[in-house]
């Protein structure tokens, strides 16, 4: 499990970067229009589609980072007052629940990634085709079933393993 779970951290890490030079790139060109705008009057075209499409690669790519670290909000204060098994149970449960809400909403992002690209939709002024920002959501969204499955698959652990006292 710790060659897997490094594996996956390596993933989650560079997907995290991504995300992060996003947020650069997406700082540039606003503070580029407005610059732009402020002196000639002018701003630069489609910059909304731009920053809108770069938002997506953001969200999409540090999702599963932030689902490895666990930087979710929890109720750890309460949580972390239950014994090991009983916390491993509660992290099952919550694996189980959170894995099948994000499988099925990477399944409607790649259908809806398919149906982008087979009718060929572009964005409205820089005429940017949608699809492969579609693509990669669903697969920032299959990292993050990955992750929790992992979780759930280490929570199983646990309970087999327990502590002695039962949950």
């Amino acid at each position: 499990m710790d060659a897997f779970e490094k594996a996956v951290q390596s993933i989650t890490e560079k997907m995290a970067w991504i995300s992060m030079v996003a947020v650069v790139g997406c700082v540039a060109l606003v503070v580029s229009d407005v610059i732009k705008y402020n002196l000639i009057h002018e701003p630069i075209p489609g910059t909304h589609e731009l920053v809108e499409l770069i938002a997506s690669v953001i969200l999409s790519t540090s999702i599963a980072y932030v689902t490895f670290v666990k930087g979710h909000v929890s109720v750890d204060i309460l949580v972390n007052r239950f014994r090991p098994r009983t916390q491993a149970l509660y992290d099952l449960v919550n694996s189980i629940i959170a894995l099948a809400f994000t499988a099925w909403l990477t399944a409607g992002v790649f259908v809806m990634a398919m149906r982008n690209h087979r009718y060929g939709w572009v964005t409205g002024v820089l005429q940017i085709p949608r699809a492969p920002f579609m693509f990669l959501i669903g697969a920032a969204l299959g990292l993050t079933c990955l992750v929790l499955a992992m979780y759930g698959i280490k929570a199983v652990i646990e309970l087999r393993k327990g502590d002695g006292h039962g949950a």
